[in-house]
């Protein structure tokens, strides 16, 4: 096997004879003219190809053009072509030909894959080479491994398998979800949505290499993001193929060198039955996969990926076996150490005999100390007695004044974000709502304005906006909803940014739901978060980052109070189960400690007290 592909160039002969003839190897000609250029005798021009192929590996000329290929001493005008642009237009059914002629595989071979006959090959393979203007296998395949069309992992025989570099700060979830999945096959890791590409292709490409990958991840902000850190860590490996549905093919974005496919046919196109390959479908772009698993014509999977696993259509898609073809591995990828909780859906977290138990965690503070996200200041405020819309309007003014403030982003119901961004238009706000389509123009005022500016969403929001403040304004949002907009507000647009401030904006007659809501989702992203939150309860102090920036109303102490507990309570049933025994232990039950539903912590009743242990029977005889 040739030395080829450790993290480089090819180690290949680069003195000024053999380079000579190599190019004149990478060309057409055969042993005499090749002699008759070099104004050498032939037997020399046989003896120095032999050396070359006893120094590299290689197996024939067609092996030996693409290690010099690969190793960037040849270029386009050495394989008979003026340019690549040949190479460039090629279609998927003629790439993936290409890219089967270089693994040298015979015409029957071939065949299987794009299911045609030996006849059907050659003349398929005749029209490619015209099409590249090229007379030789050897040439074909060194164009292709100039454009990048042919790729190291579809020449196992010629190149070692090629890891992908892994981040400084995956290194320890790559290596334990390795670990895990080698021994159970299904690992589950929290890391923030933004890195969970970067480590779904540092497990992919892991030691001995995968040959066929399934990520499975739904259309959003992370879409183009995702495709392309997958197809930069596969880019040696192998075909990176976007499996979508027909209509979202016309509408998703595709980053350079990805490809789209929405249908059986396409897929088996692009990358045949056992190239390897990384497969990123969309949940309506499955039964593509599925009906080529069906027939028979797809390898089993050696992973599958869940990026944003705690998303409901995903979690609930994992469930049905019949749209996912089998594979030997499932890694799920969430950016919330619980899925739920149990205010909202009655169903306590993850379940580990579903999802494997938490492999690995990059919890919310730890990536911001990477710098990965940033920090945040918790704020508690009450909106004043006024009409429905003007009082989250003045606190936002209130806010803005206060903290000087230049970039606030409020979440809102659907319901509510028009008439709220008309009122905070009156209050001198320069206040927009995040429009469904022609996104990119409301977000350059809103991240490059001169003035303070407000952005009003009802739904999901791309990271890295740089806001200075999210104020939650929502209340009755399902935990993964709130959970989404929270963390891409805390991704950071850049190195250094400060702290966000998050600002649960509360009616104070309706219990402080938004501040639940809030903290619900935060405790959801960061798993210390429950812990500290206990602590600070046992301590009956508060907690050091729950803040109040602006005045509250009378009956400040009462409300102070009852902010501390939703605060505290917004976990799960068994942390209100615990505060009930406190308040049962003490004597007096608090009116203003209230679940974020509402109910009193009465509705918890507290555990029974532990019986004594009786003694055995020989015991009190031995007495």
């Amino acid at each position: 096997m040739s030395a080829a592909a450790r993290g480089g160039r090819t180690a290949v002969p680069a003195d000024v004879g053999s380079l000579a003839l190599a190019r004149l190897l990478a060309g057409p000609g055969g042993t005499e003219e090749i002699a008759r250029a070099l104004e050498w005798p032939p037997a020399r021009v046989q003896d120095g190809t032999l050396h070359l192929q006893q120094s590299t590996g290689a197996r024939g000329r067609t092996d030996l053009v693409a290690d010099y290929a690969w190793a960037g001493h040849l270029g386009a005008r050495h394989l008979g072509a003026q340019d690549l642009d040949s190479v460039h237009r090629l279609g998927v059914e003629e790439r993936l030909l290409l890219r089967l002629t270089a693994a040298g595989l015979t015409d029957r071979a071939v065949g299987g894959e794009i299911g045609s006959g030996t006849e059907v090959v050659r003349r398929r393979r005749e029209a490619l080479f015209q099409t590249l203007g090229v007379t030789s296998r050897h040439q074909a395949v060194g164009l292709g491994c100039l454009a990048g069309v042919v790729r190291r992992a579809d020449m196992p025989d010629r190149f070692e398998a090629v890891r992908a570099p892994v981040p400084g700060h995956l290194h320890a979830p790559t290596a334990l979800a390795n670990r895990q999945l080698a021994a159970e096959g299904r690992a589950l890791v929290v890391v923030p949505r933004q890195e969970q590409a970067a480590l779904a292709g540092a497990v992919a490409a892991r030691a001995g290499g995968l040959h066929r990958v399934l990520v499975i991840t739904a259309p959003g902000a992370y879409w183009e993001h995702d495709l392309a850190v997958l197809a930069a860590a596969h880019r040696d490996a192998g075909q990176v193929l976007a499996v979508v549905e027909r209509a979202e093919a016309v509408r998703l974005p595709l980053p350079p060198g990805v490809v789209a496919a929405f249908s059986a046919r396409a897929v088996r196109a692009a990358v045949g039955t056992t190239l390897p390959a990384v497969l990123v479908a969309t949940p309506d772009g499955l039964e593509s996969l599925s009906r080529l698993h069906r027939d028979g014509l797809l390898a089993p999977l050696d992973l599958t990926v869940v990026l944003d696993a705690h998303q409901p259509a995903l979690r609930d898609l994992l469930e049905r076996h019949d749209r996912i073809p089998p594979g030997a591995g499932v890694l799920r990828l969430t950016a919330t150490a619980r899925f739920t909780t149990c205010d909202r859906t009655g169903r306590d977290g993850c379940d580990p005999a579903v999802t494997g138990p938490l492999t690995a965690a990059l919890a919310l503070r730890a990536a911001a100390d990477l710098g990965l996200m940033r920090g945040y200041r918790l704020a508690a405020a009450a909106t004043a007695r006024s009409a429905r819309h003007m009082g989250p309007a003045a606190l936002v003014a209130d806010l803005t004044r206060a903290h000087d403030l230049r970039r606030i982003v409020v979440h809102s119901s659907r319901r509510d974000s028009r008439p709220l961004a008309e009122a905070l238009g009156r209050t001198g706000l320069a206040a927009e709502v995040l429009p469904v389509h022609a996104r990119e123009q409301a977000l350059a005022r809103f991240t490059h304005g001169t003035v303070p500016r407000v952005l009003v969403v009802d739904g999901p929001m791309p990271p890295g906006l740089g806001a200075d403040a999210l104020v939650h304004a929502r209340t009755g949002a399902a935990t993964e909803h709130t959970a989404a907009v929270v963390e891409a507000a805390l991704t950071p647009a850049g190195p250094g940014e400060g702290p966000l401030l998050l600002v649960a904006a509360d009616r104070t007659e309706e219990g402080w739901t938004a501040l639940a809501d809030l903290t619900g989702a935060l405790a959801a992203l960061d798993p210390h978060l429950a812990r500290d939150l206990a602590r600070a309860r046992e301590q009956h102090t508060g907690h050091d980052r729950l803040e109040f920036p602006l005045t509250l109303p009378p009956g400040a102490d009462e409300q102070r109070a009852r902010a501390v507990c939703a605060w505290a309570d917004t976990t799960w049933d068994e942390e209100m189960r615990a505060t009930a025994a406190r308040a049962a232990a003490d004597g007096r039950a608090r009116r203003h400690a209230y679940s974020p539903s509402g109910r009193s912590l009465t509705a918890w009743p507290p555990p029974a007290p532990a019986r004594p242990a009786r003694p055995r029977p020989d015991a009190r005889r031995t007495a």
